[in-house]
């Protein structure tokens, strides 16, 4: 027998729902009349015994399918029914004898128990079929909400895809835009250095024109006006008027000559930076009144030439934001050698540098000509610039790496004072 057929046969012994009233009484009396019949058709076989075994197949199906009730109607209508056309005499509800009334009582039994077993077989079955159909009912909520997770969750992952290929393109193209912001920066940083480089070539072109040109004719001038004082007239007037001259040229030569060791002091190229950061600090403390404590070894390992340079002239310019912005009374500049960098330290007890300003000193692109200068050399070398400042103060950091440091430096402070004290320079 297939599923199908078993299935088909058990749905038929399923029980009615209590709410179809007509349908069970009329199954039930159908039923009864269906016993009546098939104990005619067995009559041939069964004769005067067992009158009421089909009614009692009845009852059992009626109280099992369709209830108490229906099953009672069976019964009675099954119970005349066999009666009336089986039970001697036959087409009469007389009782002759007293075996019947035996027959009688048993079948009400048999009846009673089929009704009673019946029905509670019933009240199980049916809560079981509840049971089942608010399960099967939960199984296909269950299997409908699954479907729509199904789906919602297709519907995410295309959408996760989606919002991921625009993501990745979006990251490829912020990507280039960095990479030719990269580019644009390290060219400006590169011009930009080019530039100060240049710079200080102009000013070593400079410093020696002034030197070597205005400088001698002023000297000469001296020289000529010194001749002119011993050969000529000896009045009071023309010696004081002479000797103002001579008062005004030798400022003028004190001048030039300050201005062109400032643009690019030889002392740089023949000494090295430890004497002439030690010349700059001296003269910067005479012409500003700040007291700067100057802190440098004395056997200070050279680095190269360019190095030099940008030290020093980190170093000019933050002693001339010292000067112009802290309100600074003291400074302190601190020179040292290590085995693989130099730093430079100039720090002073000023004002110091708000929050707001300091944020826009550390962003490159945010910060003025002379700190982006600073930076932009030193960064040029591989080096960094850090500045820290507080209610107390300022400190400026630059360190640069040294790859070969050159030969010690041989001249001390002393040699240097002197060598600049020798050409007039204060």
């Amino acid at each position: 027998m297939s599923d199908k057929t078993l299935t088909r046969v058990l749905a038929l012994f399923s029980p009615l729902p209590q709410q179809k009233v007509m349908r069970r009484y009329t199954l039930a009396l159908a039923m009864a009349v269906l016993a009546i019949l098939l104990r005619g058709m067995l009559d041939p076989v069964l004769g005067h015994v067992a009158f009421y075994v089909t009614i009692y197949m009845a009852v059992a199906f009626d109280a099992v399918v369709c209830g108490a009730g229906p099953a009672i109607l069976s019964a009675v209508v099954g119970f005349l029914g066999v009666f009336y056309w089986f039970v001697d005499p036959r087409h009469s509800f007389a009782v002759t004898r007293r075996s019947e009334i035996h027959g009688f009582v048993g079948c009400f039994l048999v009846c009673l128990v089929l009704i009673m077993l019946g029905a509670t077989n019933r009240r199980k079955q049916l809560r079981l079929n509840q049971t089942i159909a608010a399960l099967t009912a939960e199984g296909a909520e269950r299997e409908r909400a699954e479907k729509e997770l199904r789906l919602a969750h297709d519907q995410l992952e295309e959408r996760v895809q989606e919002r991921t290929l625009a993501l990745s393109q979006a990251l490829r193209r912020l990507e280039a835009e960095m990479d030719v912001r990269e580019q644009a920066e390290l060219q400006l940083r590169r011009l930009s250095v080019r530039l100060m480089t240049m710079q200080d070539e102009e000013r070593r072109r400079i410093a020696r024109e002034l030197h070597d040109s205005a400088g001698q004719t002023l000297a000469a001038i001296k020289m000529a006006m010194a001749v002119l004082e011993s050969s000529g007239a000896r009045s009071s007037d023309f010696s004081r008027q002479v000797e103002d001259v001579n008062v005004l040229v030798d400022e003028a030569l004190r001048e030039i000559r300050t201005t062109s060791y400032l643009l690019h002091p030889p002392m740089l190229d023949e000494v090295g930076i430890a004497s002439a950061a030690r010349w700059f600090v001296d003269g910067f403390a005479q012409r500003s009144g700040i007291h700067v404590h100057c802190a440098i070894s004395e056997r200070f390992q050279r680095p190269s030439r360019h190095c030099e340079l940008v030290l020093f002239r980190v170093l000019q310019e933050s002693l001339t934001n010292v000067h112009r912005h802290s309100g600074a009374t003291a400074a302190k500049v601190m020179l040292s050698f290590e085995s693989d960098h130099i730093r430079l330290d100039v720090c002073d007890n000023g004002r110091g540098i708000s929050r707001e300003r300091l944020e826009r000193f550390n962003d490159s692109t945010r910060s003025g000509v002379g700190i982006a200068g600073m930076r932009a050399r030193v960064q040029e070398l591989g080096g960094t610039l850090d500045i820290d400042s507080n209610h107390t103060g300022t400190i400026i950091t630059a360190t640069v790496p040294v790859e070969t440091p050159l030969s010690p430096e041989s001249s001390t402070s002393a040699q240097s004072t002197g060598m600049l004290e020798k050409r007039g320079v204060r």
